[in-house]
């Protein structure tokens, strides 16, 4: 067999019948070989039935997202061979969990198609039937000439907990190694190439969420509260599990509304404190959103991204609640909008939305999706240090008894930057109040028109020194391209790949991780020179973030290309655009 330096690997299968555990535990043994690695998923809101699958697309030099056409594709059920015609080829390898299969029912089928029982599999090993999703794992090593024993060793850690079935499950592995070998050696499968590894595991393999949550911990995170809505579910799992290992509280409220006041009480007493929902939870939080602002009670928020408007798409990706973030809330505050992209940008900016959060005193919100957020990526590993100690509460002397003096205390007291002396509730040397209301230098309400005036500058001017601490739009590719791709968020995980292509010199790339406050004069700048074509690639029906651009630049001359029917953009598709000219049914072009 032929070497090969990346693979796309795809398990397809009712909910309820493992195959989120065996693509996250195929992926994991791609990342121990040395391979960058992106594991994409998709399922319905069942908890059983419905169609499952999960992607792992893995390569030796770089992996940022899915791609559409599979070298290996395991079905359990030969159903669902029609949902995936579009992404099988004549090189494509499809195995079927079955004892036949009769190939003429399937006149578009180009592939390669074998028949494997691996349920049988599971059973003559002794093993629950669903460990058939083992045995997929097993033929799916010898398929790419893996090493059996990294595989291994991740199936025994996955089952750690209950060492018959990590006993039982190792036999089902070998023995579906073993018996695809006998299938090539017969002739009656072929192999998809010796997968090239380094051998070195130097990454971390992650969501978006757990990046997100380890971002938080390391800027001293002590609280975290939120009722559990998809996709924004995956952070508060992963905090409940960190509570042993780290200075943290998690709170499973009973409700959005309850879930962001907890954090806001939280903040208040002086622990940084986030929360975290979708659209149709954030939904619920944007009245105690303003009080945040009002206030200068430092927040982070999650808003996890999935399809809508209401109840929407729960399992599916989308960008289109933009506007409805950067307006969230009423009167006029300030606030922070990330958007991350890559999983490592999830991890740097969970860390900088606390920091920020804290050092300004006003809430920060970082707007991700479905789509990256349930993905796991590759990331290089950073170093987290954790002596069980509580973090430390000053931050660059605005919080804590540190200059309160004694007696008279200014909490909203005036400032360069905007920025106030900020003290914990208790203290003995010092009353902090703080309300609802507009108020005065002490925090007592007002309706005085010039105090209303101060206080609403006062905030306001955080502006500046803001700016320059908030992440700029980067830009990749050609120098003097034809064609300029604008993204935000989790996009750019796409638009990487298409710059890997062949027509790479004429294509450049516009990441902007950071919507709000709009970093005008950068994004302006990158383009002064540019006489390219420039299309914005969003995730929603009305192109909210070319919208955005319009308003705060002046760049008005955009084209659009749109995706809002719950699944990703695709690296092929906008190739075959930007070739031909012709554009997938499943996108809009404005």
């Amino acid at each position: 067999m032929s070497e090969i330096e990346e693979l796309n690997w795809k398990i397809s299968a009712k909910a309820g019948e493992g195959v989120m555990s065996s693509a996250k535990l195929f992926a994991k043994a791609c990342k121990r070989q040395g391979l960058a690695v992106f594991n994409y998923y998709e399922y319905p809101s069942l908890i059983k039935g419905g169609l499952q699958s999960g992607q792992v697309r893995a390569a030796l030099l770089g992996a940022t997202c899915q791609r559409r056409h599979l070298d290996l594709l395991i079905v359990f059920h030969e159903k669902f061979i029609n949902d995936h015609l579009s992404e099988l080829n004549e090189n494509s390898l499809v195995i079927v969990n079955a004892n036949n299969f009769d190939p003429s029912k399937y006149p578009e089928l180009k592939s390669q198609v074998v028949a494997v029982n691996l349920t049988k599999i599971a059973r003559d090993q002794g093993a629950n039937p669903l460990a058939a999703n083992i045995a997929a794992l097993g033929l799916s090593a010898r398929v790419f000439a893996m090493d059996l024993q990294i595989m291994g060793r991740v199936v025994v850690e996955e089952f750690a907990k209950n060492k018959e079935a990590a006993t039982k499950n190792l036999l089902v592995l070998k023995a579906a190694f073993e018996l695809t070998d006998e299938l090539i050696k017969q002739g009656k499968l072929t192999g998809q190439g010796n997968l090239i590894s380094t051998g070195v595991d130097e990454q971390l393999l992650l969501t978006g969420n757990e990046a997100i949550g380890l971002g938080a911990l390391s800027a001293g995170l002590q609280f975290y509260s939120a009722y559990p809505m998809t996709p924004a579910t995956g952070l508060l799992h992963f905090l409940a599990a960190e509570q042993n290992n780290y200075p943290i509280v998690v709170k499973h409220a009973e409700d959005e509304i309850a879930a962001i006041n907890h954090a806001l009480g939280a903040s208040f007493a002086g622990v940084r404190a986030m929360t975290g929902s979708s659209g149709g939870g954030f939904a619920l939080m944007v009245e105690s959103l303003s009080f945040a602002g009002v206030a200068e009670i430092p927040l982070v928020v999650l808003e996890a991204v999935r399809q809508g408007p209401a109840t929407g798409l729960p399992t599916w990706t989308s960008q289109g609640d933009l506007n409805f973030i950067l307006g969230a809330g009423h009167g006029d505050f300030l606030r922070v909008v990330l958007t991350p992209g890559s999983v490592e940008e999830h991890f740097v900016f969970g860390k900088l939305a606390v920091e920020l959060a804290e050092k300004y005193q006003l809430p920060v919100l970082i707007m991700s999706d479905k789509y990256i957020l349930e993905s796991h990526q590759t990331m290089p590993k950073m170093i987290l240090t954790n002596n069980n100690q509580r973090f430390a509460m000053l931050n660059d002397g605005r919080l804590g008894e540190s200059g309160l003096g004694d007696g008279e205390y200014l909490r909203y007291k005036a400032s360069e930057d905007g920025v106030s002396v900020r003290s914990i509730p208790g203290q003995g040397n010092a009353l902090q109040l703080t309300n609802s209301y507009e108020h005065d230098q002490y925090g007592f309400a007002t309706e005085d028109a010039v105090e209303t005036k101060k206080a609403v500058d006062k905030r306001a001017a955080k502006l500046l020194a803001l700016q320059k601490e908030l992440p700029k739009p980067l830009y990749f590719g050609a120098t003097n391209p034809e064609q300029i791709l604008i993204s935000f968020g989790s996009t750019i995980n796409v638009l990487r790949e298409v710059l890997l292509s062949p027509i790479s010199s004429q294509i450049a790339v516009i990441h902007l991780p950071c919507v709000y406050p709009f970093p005008t004069q950068e994004f302006e700048a990158l383009l002064a020179d540019k006489i390219a074509e420039l299309f914005v690639v969003e995730g929603d029906a009305t192109g909210q973030l070319a919208g955005l651009i319009q308003r705060e630049t002046k760049i008005k001359d955009l084209r659009l290309i749109l995706r809002y029917d719950g699944r990703p953009f695709y690296s092929e598709d906008l190739l075959e655009f930007l070739q031909s000219g012709q554009l997938n049914q499943q996108y809009k072009l404005l």
